[in-house]
């Protein structure tokens, strides 16, 4: 009752607050091109660890960095009273620096260089699940969430998250935005990443258990950078939701190959990575639960 009271408030918050922060948002942007012209988009789904690639990219000090979830409006969550899932099948989004990045994409005439991260699909929709518990899926029953039984939390789960909604992101919002479908261009999976190219972008697909020092590599031969970077983890899924949602919700789902397996079936899935990383990924959700 309290979360469901205390929401219209929050709502209220965020209406005067995020036209604020988008004004912040367009004078630190043209502050920073004033001293870095050459710009580098973080353009991937939530809860992908963009932050963390961003923040490594912003220590250099040499490129104007913006990230963002979401530039298609298809994908904009306008707030109360509207369905958190789109008629795709895609997860709307509520984040302040969605509308100036498209406005700056439509100003921006040069080269958009772009790094995308992709996530294991299964760890990707539990975190967003559960991150974004407390505003979309739990609203109603956030505060007794933590003592929610492993079964209630995935029926909750199963009911209320577009589970499909990374093979939505790669088709209706990358793809429009950039004019490249990455589920049909060629991926190293084995390698786990690749540069696609089409008019003004130039594109990084990333995956994220590539380990960090690759990932460097990845970027330093992207950007032409001088050394790999180091990689550090930040915005992890704890400051925001209680672990033990995760905890059980990874138990609900290890006693449940049906849903392993349905997920592992998505075309994103089958695109970035090879068959036998696939059963590495199934092994992991099938398994112990210390695995």
């Amino acid at each position: 009752m309290l979360e469901v009271v205390n929401t219209p408030f929050r709502h209220a918050q965020d209406a005067l607050r995020f036209p604020r922060s988008e004004r912040r948002w367009w004078s630190r942007i043209e502050r920073s091109f004033a001293l870095r012209p050459e710009p580098l988009l973080v353009y991937s789904a939530p809860k992908t660890a963009s932050t963390s690639l961003a923040d490594a990219v912003e220590r250099l000090n040499t490129h104007t960095v913006i990230k963002v979830h979401h530039v298609q409006p298809e994908f904009f969550w306008p707030g109360v009273a509207s369905t958190l899932v789109t008629g795709s099948g895609g997860m709307r989004h509520k984040a302040i620096h969605q509308r100036p990045t498209r406005a700056w994409l439509a100003r921006f005439t040069g080269t958009v260089r772009t790094v995308s991260l992709v996530r294991d699909p299964i760890a990707f929709n539990v975190s967003n699940f559960t991150y974004f518990g407390r505003g979309f899926w739990m609203r109603t029953c956030w505060r007794s969430a933590p003592w929610m039984s492993p079964d209630d939390l995935f029926a909750r789960f199963e009911r209320t998250f577009p589970h499909g909604c990374l093979d939505v992101w790669w088709s209706r919002e990358f793809a429009p935005t950039t004019g490249i479908d990455a589920l049909a261009e060629p991926f190293d999976a084995e390698r786990g990443w690749q540069v696609l190219r089409r008019g003004r972008f130039e594109c990084l697909v990333l995956r994220t258990d590539v380990p960090d020092d690759e990932k460097g590599r990845a970027l330093q031969e992207f950007l032409g950078w001088h050394q790999p970077v180091a990689l550090d983890r930040l915005n992890p899924n704890a400051k925001q939701a209680p672990p033990v949602l995760r905890e059980r919700l990874r138990e609900a789902i290890l006693a449940r190959p049906g849903y392993v397996d349905r997920v592992l079936k998505l075309h994103s899935v089958a695109h970035f990575w090879t068959p036998a990383q696939r059963d590495a990924m199934r092994a992991r959700w099938t398994g112990p639960n210390d695995a």
